[in-house]
C-alpha cells in the first residue's frame, strides 16, 4: 500500500469529523428526546383516553338508567291515566252526592227559618191568651164582688164568677208554661239557626271547592296525559343518544388499538434511536481518543483535574479518620420521607456537601463552554450536587425536579456504559435532564473515581461548544 502525504486540504477535513461526529450524536440525542417526548404525550393521552371510555361506559350506565326510567315513567303515567279515569268517575259520582248534601242542607235552613217564625207567631198567640186570661180574670173578680153584694142571690152566680177566676188562673198557668216552653224552644231553635246558617254558609264554600276539585281532576288528567307525551320524547331520545354512545364507544375502540400500535411502534423507534445514540456516542468518545479533537481533549484533561482533587479530598478524610471506608462505599439509600423525586441519603453525604461540594461550585462558577459536573457512584447515586441543584424543595414537581439534585438516583444507559468502561475516561453526547419536562444536549466527560485503589464511581464534566 502506498502512503499518501496528508495535504493541508485533506486536514482541514479531517479536522471537522469531531465537529461532524458531534452534531450526528447531539442529532441522535435530540431525536431520542423528541421521540422519548411523543412517548410520554402518548401515554399521557392513553391515561386521558382511559378516562374518556370510563367517562363514555359511566354515560352508557346513566343513559340505560334514563332509558329504563323513561319506560318506567310511561307505564306509572298509563296506569295513573287508567287509575284517574276510574278515579274521577267515582270522585265525580261522590262529588255529586256532596251537592245534594248541600242543597239538603240548604233546604233545612229554609225549614228551620219557617220553623223560628212558626214559633214566633205561636208566643204572639200565647200573649194574646195570656191578656184574655188576664181580662177574664179581671171580669170573675168584678162578678165576685157584685154577686157579694147580692147576697143569696147572687150565690149562684159568685159560684160561677169563681169558677170562671180559677179557669183564668188555670189558663195563665199555662199560658205561662207554653211561653216558658217557646222561649227554652227558641233559644234552641236560634242556636240551630245559628248552626245552621253557618252550615249553609259552608255549603257555599264547600260547592265552591267542589267545583275546584273537579276543575284540579280535569288538569291533573291534561298534565298527565302531556308527561306521557314527554315521556315519549324522552324515550325516542334516548334510543338517538344511545346510538351516539355506541358510535363514540366503536370511535374510541378504534382509537385505542390505533394508539397501543403507534405506541409500540414508537417504542422500537426510541429502542433503536438509543441504540444509534450509544454507537454515536462511541464514535465521539473514538475521535476524542484518536486526538482528532483538541478541544474535547482539553475538556478531558481538566476534568481528569476535577476527579483527582475530589479523589484526594476523599483520602485525606480517610487518612485523618473524618471518613471511613464503609462510609464512603455505603449503599444503605435511605429515601428522604416526602421527596418527589424520590431522594436519599447514605453514609457519605454530609462529608459530601461539606467537602466535594466547594469542589464542583467552583468548576461550574468559570462558566462556558462549562455546563454542569457531578460525581456519582456504580449505581448512579449523587451524594451531592452544586449550590444551585441543591435547594429546598417546594413541593413543586418541576421546580424540585430541576432544583433538588443532591440525594438523585440517575442511571441512564449511556451512565451504565461509562460504569462498565475501564478506560481512562469515556466521552458522550447525553440529554442533560432540566425541569421534568425539557432537556439540553451536552457533551460530557466521565473519569473513573478511584479512591484508595477502589473505584467508587465516575467524575463528570458536562460542557458545549
Amino acid at each position: 500500500m502506498k502512503l499518501e502525504e496528508i495535504n493541508a486540504e485533506s486536514a482541514i477535513d479531517i479536522s471537522r469529523i469531531p465537529s461532524a461526529c458531534g452534531k450526528v450524536t447531539i442529532g441522535c440525542s435530540e431525536a431520542a428526546g423528541l421521540v422519548q417526548a411523543v412517548i410520554d404525550s402518548s401515554e399521557r393521552l392513553r391515561a386521558e383516553h382511559n378516562a374518556l371510555q370510563d367517562t363514555v361506559r359511566e354515560l352508557e350506565a346513566d343513559q340505560l338508567r334514563v332509558s329504563e326510567a323513561s319506560d318506567e315513567a310511561r307505564l306509572l303515567s298509563e296506569r295513573a291515566i287508567e287509575r284517574l279515569g276510574e278515579g274521577r268517575s267515582m270522585i265525580q259520582s261522590s262529588l255529586g252526592q256532596i251537592t245534594d248534601l248541600l242543597d239538603l242542607v240548604d233546604a233545612l235552613s229554609q225549614h228551620v227559618t219557617g220553623f223560628a217564625a212558626a214559633m214566633e207567631q205561636v208566643r204572639r198567640c200565647s200573649q194574646d191568651i195570656d191578656q184574655i186570661a188576664e181580662t177574664t180574670n179581671i171580669l170573675a173578680l168584678n162578678a165576685t164582688i157584685e154577686a157579694m153584694r147580692a147576697g143569696d142571690a147572687g150565690r149562684t152566680f159568685a159560684v160561677v164568677a169563681n169558677e170562671v177566676k180559677n179557669l183564668s188562673s188555670d189558663t195563665r198557668r199555662a199560658t205561662d208554661e207554653i211561653a216558658r216552653t217557646i222561649d227554652m224552644l227558641g233559644r234552641e231553635a236560634e242556636q240551630v239557626i245559628a248552626k245552621i246558617e253557618g252550615g249553609a254558609k259552608a255549603s257555599e264554600d264547600a260547592k265552591r271547592s267542589v267545583g275546584q276539585i273537579e276543575d284540579t281532576i280535569q288538569g291533573v288528567s291534561e298534565l298527565i296525559v302531556e308527561v306521557d307525551g314527554q315521556n315519549d320524547q324522552i324515550t325516542r331520545a334516548t334510543s338517538t343518544i344511545s346510538k351516539h354512545v355506541h358510535k363514540v364507544t366503536d370511535v374510541l375502540a378504534s382509537f385505542d388499538a390505533a394508539a397501543i400500535t403507534n405506541e409500540a411502534t414508537l417504542q422500537s423507534a426510541h429502542v433503536k434511536i438509543e441504540d444509534l445514540e450509544l454507537t454515536a456516542s462511541e464514535m465521539f468518545d473514538a475521535v476524542v481518543k484518536a486526538g482528532l479533537s483538541p478541544e474535547d481533549s482539553a475538556m478531558v484533561e481538566r476534568a481528569q483535574g476535577y476527579a483527582r482533587e475530589v479523589a484526594q479530598r476523599a483520602e485525606k478524610a480517610i487518612e485523618e479518620g473524618r471518613l471511613s471506608m464503609a462510609q464512603l462505599f455505603d449503599q444503605d439509600y435511605r429515601e428522604i420521607p416526602g421527596s418527589n423525586p424520590k431522594r436519599y441519603r447514605t453514609g457519605l453525604t454530609d462529608f459530601a456537601d461539606a467537602e466535594w461540594r466547594p469542589v464542583i461550585d467552583r468548576v461550574v462558577a468559570q462558566g462556558a463552554p462549562t455546563k454542569m459536573c457531578s460525581q456519582a457512584d456504580m449505581n448512579g447515586f449523587l451524594p451531592t450536587h452544586i449550590t444551585d441543584r441543591s435547594r429546598q424543595p417546594i413541593g413543586d414537581i418541576a421546580h424540585d425536579t430541576k432544583y433538588c439534585r443532591n440525594g438523585r438516583i440517575l442511571f441512564d444507559p449511556i451512565d451504565r456504559l461509562a460504569k462498565k468502561s475501564n478506560a481512562p475516561y469515556m466521552m458522550a453526547v447525553y440529554r442533560q435532564e432540566g425541569d421534568g419536562k425539557t432537556h439540553e444536549i451536552v457533551r460530557n466527560v466521565y473519569v473513573p473515581l478511584v479512591i484508595n485503589g477502589r473505584r467508587w464511581g465516575d467524575f463528570e464534566l458536562a460542557y458545549s461548544l
